[in-house]
């Protein structure tokens, strides 16, 4: 069933569906980007997460193609094999992406082998890239790294930081247009009539914009840009924030897909074509160099330009200056009068305590009821004025003030003789100001020419996220293949159902194995129709697997259920080769701990019955199921349930029993038993095992190792004993 509305997918609303189409434009744009599985690009919407993309990718596929996990997976034993094998797949992912998509990729029943057939490609090319990737230059660890780092790109903030911004204009019709349209969303408009007034005006803003008029104010103002009317409207010019945004809210992630191009220049563009298309990645490098001029903040990297890297430091250190330079000022001037003596006749101290008696004592040298300067030497004037000189002189060294910028410094220290001196604040809030907005128009300036170099860039982004995000996938498979030695099986149809797999591994002691935690044998092992390829075994469905205990016969059957689910899923497996002719279905069953209660025993037989109802061909695999009961009742049970489902066309049953035997003789199908057979002790006394079974020979099982262990080490009385059961295990018919 084709679905052509967004409301008839699950988990799709009224706001979800108006999040999407505003999004993607069209509500066949958001089905297709839905089919197509473009999870970054669908979480990259707000209030969209990727686990939320995810399921709605997965909703639209089941709804169109009826395809889940559970068509083929059909025990809960099956789906936690599934589960644990993703699990390891899913450690080689760098993204959500990636890891969510493999999740998309089921196995599927095997009559859509077509699919299968497509998913198999894309393994090999995840194979293809990973080994273009190992024979460059660069590590695994420096893709891992990028690749990390990629996530939905976030969309421009609709707040942006231009508090401190006006625009004006004398023309009415300008006002009125720009106030109307998103420039007056972010920004505050004037209109001013009468020109007179726009010093006024302009003194509370860093950064004003003057359009509409052809008197320049650009001269006396240093924070006044002029426009011409035809830019009035030019969103870069005016707001180029609103582009610097998307860059700098998504700079990591941008960063990581122009590292990621770098690193891939290196592999032969007859060669990558077939990974990214007609995707420019000189450009993306390009990008990368561009957004290095981009701080994470939206502002201008502080060393793009000399001059705005004088102004941010100046304005960022002038109050920490400003203070040091006061501190060595003071210390000069304490210096400098304590070594200064006065000499004060009688009536001038009268004098002095007059005027202290009267009012507040000024040190004035033009005003004041009382000067003193006419206690003091004018040598002592001087000295006191190069001292604030020379205080000034450092402080515009130090802020690197223009020899036009000194003015704005000149009197912050008062040439009056007092102690300690403290700073004009009209002079020192004059220059804060001058510095701030000289700074940020210079800011505004470099913004505006970062937002006409990056803008070009913005549509390429989204594209390249795309593109690596599928790399990034391909190399989850590559990388999985690459570590554990895997092949693609050759999948056959129309010769029955079945496995051929040569020196199969099981994923999950594989796993141990890599890591050093224990050695692993390799098995070889047929069994269905398929069989038949392989001279050793005539095709049989149904098949009882003996043998010793700790021999590895549940280890066997946990590996062909990895295999088959791998297989069908379209991708590689662990074995040195493989043949299969695949199934519609897999059962499997794992061994119960002790034997079953009436109540679970009921359960078992129900579970039993509706596998043997499906009319599809299915792999069951089953571990010990004879604790359902007595040995002698689960015997005939389990014989039953072989007996019925060999009568089914194409499926398989392969049961790891001790009970096989017992089995075969109750049953009325052909049923062949194949045997783990355990070798002997070694010197150590451990289990000499050949884990490849041996078909159509039954094995026995480690007990009787055990007991001829003890018998070939005891002594006397007790050697006897061991003998006598020795005995009885060589007499049984089991």
């Amino acid at each position: 069933m084709i679905v052509n509305n967004l409301r008839e997918i699950r988990g799709i609303g009224p706001s979800v569906e108006d999040k999407l189409t505003s999004a993607f434009g069209s509500e066949n744009a958001v089905l297709t980007a839905l089919r197509e599985s473009r999870i970054a690009e669908i979480s990259s919407i707000e209030g969209v997460g990727e686990r939320f993309a995810l399921n709605l990718c997965r909703n639209l596929h089941f709804q169109e193609t009826g395809e889940q996990l559970q068509n083929f997976l059909k025990t809960d034993d099956a789906i936690l094999i599934y589960n644990r094998t993703m699990d390891i797949i899913s450690k080689f992912a760098n993204t959500m992406y990636s890891r969510s998509k493999l999740y998309l990729f089921f196995p599927l029943p095997f009559s859509t082998l077509g699919k299968i057939r497509d998913r198999q490609s894309t393994s090999r090319l995840a194979s293809q890239f990973t080994s273009l990737i190992k024979k460059t230059s660069h590590s695994f660890k420096e893709f891992n790294v990028l690749f990390r780092n990629l996530s939905p790109l976030k969309e421009q903030s609709n707040r942006l930081d231009t508090a401190s911004r006006v625009i004006v204009s004398t023309d009415k019709g300008i006002y009125e247009e720009l106030s109307s349209n998103e420039i007056g969303v972010h920004c505050e408009i004037l209109y001013i009539e009468d020109i007179d007034q726009i010093s006024g005006i302009l003194e509370g803003y860093d950064e004003v914009i003057w359009i509409g008029s052809n008197i320049m104010l650009d001269e006396g103002f240093p924070n006044v840009i002029t426009l011409a009317e035809s830019q009035r409207n030019d969103l870069i010019q005016i707001l180029p924030e609103k582009t610097l945004s998307f860059f700098a809210y998504n700079k990591r992630i941008l960063e990581s897909i122009s590292g990621l191009a770098k690193l891939l220049q290196i592999i032969p563009s007859s060669e990558l074509g077939t990974f990214i298309g007609d995707l420019n990645i000189e450009k993306l490098v390009t990008m990368g160099n561009e957004l290095v001029n981009l701080d994470d903040s939206g502002e201008p990297n502080q060393d793009l330009n000399e001059e705005y890297s004088r102004l941010l430091r100046a304005e960022n250190i002038f109050e920490t200056k400003l203070a040091e330079s006061l501190l060595i000022l003071n210390e000069e001037l304490e210096s400098k009068l304590q070594d200064t003596t006065v000499e004060l006749g009688g009536e001038k101290i009268l004098a002095l305590l007059k005027e202290m008696a009267t009012e507040d004592h000024s040190y004035s040298r033009d005003g004041g009821k009382t000067e003193l300067r006419e206690y003091l030497d004018d040598e002592l004037y001087l000295a006191v004025e190069e001292i604030i000189i020379k205080a000034e002189n450092g402080l515009i060294q130090e802020l690197n003030l223009r020899s036009d910028e000194t003015d704005y410094l000149t009197g912050i220290f008062p040439r009056e003789l007092r102690y300690p001196v403290d700073p004009v604040d009209e002079v020192s809030n004059k220059l804060k100001a001058y510095l701030r907005q000289r700074r940020a128009m210079k800011s505004f300036e470099l913004k505006v020419g970062l937002a006409k170099a990056l803008k070009e860039f913005e549509p390429l982004a989204k594209e390249a996220l795309n593109c690596m995000l599928e790399l990034d996938y391909l190399f989850m498979i590559g990388k999985f293949t690459m570590r554990y030695h895997l092949v693609l099986p050759q999948l056959i149809e129309n010769q029955g159902t079945g496995l051929i797999a040569e020196e199969s591994r099981n994923l999950f002691l594989q796993r141990e194995h890599l890591r050093g935690n224990l050695k692993l044998d390799p098995v070889s092992y047929a069994f269905g129709e398929i069989g038949k390829i392989e001279n050793s075994v005539n095709g049989e469905r149904i098949i009882l697997l003996s043998g010793a205990n700790s021999g590895g016969k549940t280890t066997l059957i946990v590996s062909m259920a990895i295999i088959v689910t791998l297989s069908q899923m379209g991708l590689p497996i662990p074995c040195k080769n493989a043949i299969l002719g695949g199934f519609e279905e897999l059962h499997f069953y794992r061994k119960s701990s002790g034997q079953m209660n009436a109540g679970a025993f009921e359960s078992t037989l129900r579970v039993l019955s509706q596998m043997i109802l499906s009319p599809n061909s299915r792999l069951v695999l089953a571990d010990e199921m004879e604790s359902i009961s007595e040995p002698g009742a689960s015997a005939r049970v389990i014989a039953a349930f072989l007996d019925l489902l060999g009568k089914s066309p194409q499926s398989v049953g392969l049961f790891v029993t001790h009970l096989a035997q017992l089995i075969a003789k109750y049953g009325k199908e052909k049923i062949r038993i194949d045997g783990i057979e355990a070798q002997g002790l070694s010197e150590n006394l451990e289990l000499i095992v050949n884990r490849t079974p041996v078909y159509y020979k039954y094995a026995r099982s480690t007990p009787e190792l055990i007991v001829r262990r003890l018998q070939q080490i005891s002594q006397g009385t007790e050697k006897e004993i061991y003998t006598y059961i020795l005995d009885a295990f060589e007499n049984s018919e089991e």
